[in-house]
């Protein structure tokens, strides 16, 4: 019997740094300096140096990531915050949970990224939070300068795009803050929950520092009211060895997301949109169809595991309707969400089961399959 194509399968990334995991964690639980020690503050300098950018702040999570981006900046009750309507609900829940008020917006017309007029018309506001979904480098030229010529603040949800880039510069470093979350699943995820902030603003990265240490500004001196958001050492030692491999696993992910869209461009779907100057890397790789839901039960038969991020648009969900009311209309995140299908592009699929992806895609619109040619061999050519 054939086996199952998974989504995600962590086992097969975790066989490649068991051993370095078991010693990095072994010399931690010799030492037993479980918080705020060596591997946390490692892990901030190399994240930084990673990205370019001069302060980053390791997290609790993705959440408390955004949290605290935005209670570095004095957001807080009153304060308007515009976002899209086609994020996870942890954007929208950190500006609520800190007491602003959230502003939905739509998205643009081909892409996934907000419509930069409708973030315009809903200024001025406090911030602009973006989100890189499904990891993609946002183009954030027009919006910074709009931001800046409104006084708005604009913050980065990186959370799906370690090391995207645009422009040479990657997702993290456009804003005043970027937020990462770090968790099992994604490009560069821990063995639990974590997350980190990045900014080149030293009085920010100050604040986020107090922040995430109850206000503390020594030891029983709390200078402002805040949380427990620290990154454990644990976890900062799985993400300092994920991350010496990050660029290599996140090349794996273009070349299989080239070979499909290679293949399924002639098809009844809509690949995702690549701009000459983005370098995205694919947390999840997201096709459009008016018939999503049969393409999926389809692929499902094939022994092919497929996934919807997200099928609920924000202003459409209970939490919303109970906290907020009338949530709108946002046609093109309503669109869609009734459309998109993530197929698997975790980087430790073999050749022959991106094949099969992509055959079980081409036997639901009744194409023949083409001759196959091997994932890198494909995207070699398509780099040119």
């Amino acid at each position: 019997m054939t086996s199952t194509i998974p989504m995600l399968d962590l086992a097969r990334e975790h066989a490649h740094i068991a051993a370095e995991v078991q010693q990095a964690w072994a010399a931690t639980m010799r030492e037993m300096h479980l918080l705020n020690g060596p591997q946390a503050a490692a892990f901030e300098r190399e994240i930084a140096a990673y990205l370019g950018v001069a302060h980053a702040r390791g997290a609790s999570s993705g959440t408390d990531a955004l949290i605290l981006g935005l209670a570095a900046l004095d957001i807080g009750r009153g304060d308007r915050v515009v976002l899209p309507a086609n994020a996870f609900i942890a954007a929208l829940e950190a500006v609520h949970h800190i007491g602003a008020t959230p502003v939905l917006c739509d998205v643009e017309a081909d892409g996934f990224g907000p419509d930069c007029d409708a973030v315009a018309a809903a200024l001025p506001a406090r911030a602009v939070l973006v989100v890189h979904l499904y990891g993609c480098a946002l183009a954030l030229d027009e919006l910074r300068t709009r931001c800046n010529a409104s006084g708005a603040a604009l913050i980065e949800d990186c959370s799906h795009a370690h090391g995207a880039r645009r422009g040479g510069r990657f997702t993290g470093t456009f804003g005043t803050v970027g937020c990462f979350s770090a968790g099992v699943v994604k490009n560069l995820g821990a063995y639990g929950d974590a997350g980190f902030v990045t900014t080149g603003d030293a009085a920010v990265a100050e604040q986020i520092g107090l922040l995430q240490r109850h206000g503390q500004r020594g030891k029983n001196q709390h200078v402002r009211y805040g949380w427990n958001f620290r990154l454990d050492e644990l976890q900062a030692a799985v993400l300092r060895i994920k991350l010496r491999s990050l660029e290599a696993r996140n090349q794996r992910r273009r070349d299989i997301a080239t070979f499909y869209s290679d293949r399924l461009a002639p098809l009844g779907v809509r690949p995702p949109r690549v701009e000459a100057d983005e370098v995205p890397v694919y947390h999840q790789y997201v096709v459009r169809t008016e018939r999503r839901d049969e393409l999926q039960a389809h692929l499902k038969s094939c022994g092919v595991e497929t996934g919807i991020h997200y099928p609920v648009p924000l202003h459409r969900q209970p939490a919303w309707a109970r906290a907020f009311g009338d949530g709108g209309h946002f046609p093109r995140a309503e669109r869609l969400a009734a459309e998109i299908l993530s197929l698997p592009v975790f980087p430790d699929l073999t050749d022959a089961e991106v094949e099969r992806v992509v055959a079980g895609v081409e036997s639901f619109f009744g194409n023949a399959a083409r001759p196959a040619r091997a994932v890198a061999a494909a995207a070699a050519s398509s780099r040119g």
